[in-house]
């Protein structure tokens, strides 16, 4: 992967690509005012660099940068008292959110679901791991450099720390009982229909899957419980039924949560 910039970047911009580049130890690629097909080599993308937003380009018709998606939504929502399910699903395993707890969202995406966590819960340490690089490196920038109208939705997104790593890999890592609460949203066993935000990242997202041996790992890590995302009918509810589910009534998708202190 290399980091570029946009073709009129200023020289301020093309010391800070440089910078970036550096510090991820990736390459740079001075633009030249080169169109974006010359730089490409094999399947590697390319980051463009341009005033604080990062642009991933996957090929010549696939690209994706940062933006708030559905996070936008559901934060006007919770503006005006509405539920969120996933907000609620929380709030079945604690009562702390006054206090310091700790969230891991081990599917950060595009970073909606970790949005609306940290805005809801504005105490909460939240963590979120991304396995695919160029994904992850695309929320990462935009948690730290995207500006909102509303100060209090930027002092959000600078509040999540986004972890290049794949959730077996991180959760294997963690002591017993280390985090309060750990959230899966996986790909769904049947797919919805796709959403437009997701379209640009169609085939290079990370596949895990919820097997057996990551509802143990995710037991032991977290003191409170956790939660997966999916379909109703998923065998992940089947072969592991959740203590409560969170969802609208006739919902295609909901929230499984699992509290430790009533699992077997």
């Amino acid at each position: 992967m290399i980091i570029t910039t946009s073709q009129k970047a200023s020289p301020t911009i093309k010391k800070e690509s440089l910078e970036l580049a550096n510090s991820l130890g990736l390459s740079y690629v001075e633009r030249h005012k080169k169109p974006i097909s010359e730089l490409f080599l094999v399947d590697n993308p390319i980051a463009v660099v341009s005033n604080k937003k990062l642009t991933i380009h996957f090929n010549e018709e696939q690209e994706h940068s940062f933006h708030l998606s559905m996070a936008q939504l559901r934060i006007l929502r919770l503006e005006r008292n509405e539920e969120d399910h996933l907000v609620r699903a929380i709030e079945t395993l604690t009562h702390e959110s006054s206090k310091h707890i700790s969230i891991v969202d081990c599917t950060l995406g595009i970073g909606s679901d970790s949005i609306v966590m940290a805005y809801a819960f504005p105490n909460a340490n939240i963590t979120g791991l991304e396995a695919s690089y160029p994904i992850w490196l695309s929320t990462w920038f935009g948690l730290r450099h995207y500006e909102h109208d509303n100060d209090v939705v930027t002092e959000v997104l600078r509040r999540i720390e986004a972890i290049h790593c794949d959730f077996e890999s991180y959760l294997s890592d963690l002591p017993d009982k280390s985090m309060d609460i750990l959230y899966f949203d996986p790909m769904f066993e049947v797919p919805i229909e796709e959403s437009p935000q997701f379209k640009p990242l169609r085939g290079h997202t990370f596949e895990g899957a919820i097997k057996r041996n990551v509802i143990e790992e995710a037991k032991r890590v977290s003191r409170l419980g956790f939660i997966i995302k999916e379909r109703p009918f998923s065998s992940v509810f089947k072969d592991f039924p959740p203590t409560k589910w969170v969802g609208g009534k006739y919902s295609r998708i909901g929230y499984g949560v699992y509290r430790n202190e009533e699992l077997q």
